[in-house]
């Protein structure tokens, strides 16, 4: 398996609380940066690990420095959304398994183990008990298909929140590769590479296997809050 980090945001929603550094790069309870915990949570699952950077890059590779870790690099990351990193890393989808996530995740690494086992080629980690109080939403009906998603679904539609994290095996790479590359020449630059999958499964091309992180701690950290639930957790541990 290979992992491809999404790291080349901004993260404006945090950035003044923090000084403007990448979220990605704050420090858990023992002063690791959350970014390299993850990493280092992949290598021990033999996980080979790209990370997309773009914002203050140096900061990236200064809380990995040491580890094992390819880049590439999205100069464009102030006017895009990530289906650009990924076009910029389009060459890893190759003969492994891709697992996409986001830098500002903190998870248990038991979550790397549940995508592994998907027999599915398309596996993502939702929680369906975060539907009240997340940030991006699934509406799936009986068939496992995706009839809604984003932020403002209401309430009652809601069936998980996603996590952040996306397996596609690698039977199914070269298509997703395909796929960014007609993005962008369509100049669609403002989406995300989970848009192309919701799509696939939408237009019933791909079943999903969707995996229930359900009582389980995790935060994607998108405001200072979230990131303070994380030292609690730490702390309580």
């Amino acid at each position: 398996m290979r992992a491809l980090i999404m790291a080349a945001g901004v993260g404006s929603r945090i950035a003044d609380k923090i000084n403007g550094i990448p979220k990605s790069t704050l420090p858990l309870d023992d002063g690791t940066p959350i970014i390299r915990r993850s990493v280092i949570n992949m290598l021990e699952k033999n996980i080979q690990v790209v990370a997309c950077i773009g914002y203050k890059k140096e900061r990236i590779k200064e809380a990995l420095k040491g580890l094992p870790v390819k880049y590439y690099e999205n100069p464009f990351y102030s006017i895009t959304n990530n289906i650009v990193s990924l076009w910029f890393a389009r060459e890893e989808f190759g003969n492994d398994d891709i697992l996409l996530t986001s830098a500002d995740l903190y998870y248990p690494k038991e979550f790397l183990d549940m995508v592994a086992d998907s027999n599915e080629m398309i596996s993502m980690v939702v929680a369906s008990d975060r539907i009240k109080n997340g940030d991006f939403y699934f509406s799936v009906d009986s068939d496992g298909i995706i009839t809604e998603y984003g932020p403002d679904i209401p309430y009652e539609n809601r069936t998980f929140e996603y996590m952040g994290i996306t397996c596609i095996r690698k039977e199914m790479a070269p298509d997703i590769k395909s796929l960014t590359e007609e993005y962008i020449e369509n100049e669609r630059f403002n989406k995300y590479f989970e848009d192309m999958v919701i799509s696939l499964n939408m237009q019933k091309k791909v079943k999903i296997d969707f995996i229930d992180a359900k009582g389980h701690f995790w935060r994607e950290f998108d405001y200072y809050d979230d990131y303070q639930a994380i030292l609690d957790y730490e702390r309580g541990k």
